[in-house]
């Protein structure tokens, strides 16, 4: 799977699965050690690819912050789960 040959989108979608609930680019920006411009791409990346949806927007100084959550896209893929090394079935 394309999406998940890049080392930070492999990152970025296991945040948001574990998470279970949205997130920005600008939250998981700190975990991944990361500038917000690049997680976001990466970000876009996953939502254009159906790995990630955009749920919800909230006006931030002047500006748009962009939440997104996971799809089931990863669930679908037989092999995906055990390449991003989440281990057993959905919760």
């Amino acid at each position: 799977m394309f999406l998940l040959q890049h080392p930070l989108r492999k990152r970025l979608l296991r945040l948001y699965i574990e998470a279970k609930a949205m997130r920005s680019p600008k939250e998981l920006a700190v975990p991944t050690d990361q500038h917000v411009c690049s997680v976001s791409y990466h970000v876009r990346v996953l939502a254009e690819h159906g790995a990630v949806v955009l749920v919800a927007e909230e006006p931030r100084r002047g500006s748009v912050e962009h939440f997104y959550e996971a799809t089931p896209l990863v669930d679908e893929v037989p092999w995906a789960r055990t390449a991003l090394g989440l281990e057993g079935d959905p919760a």
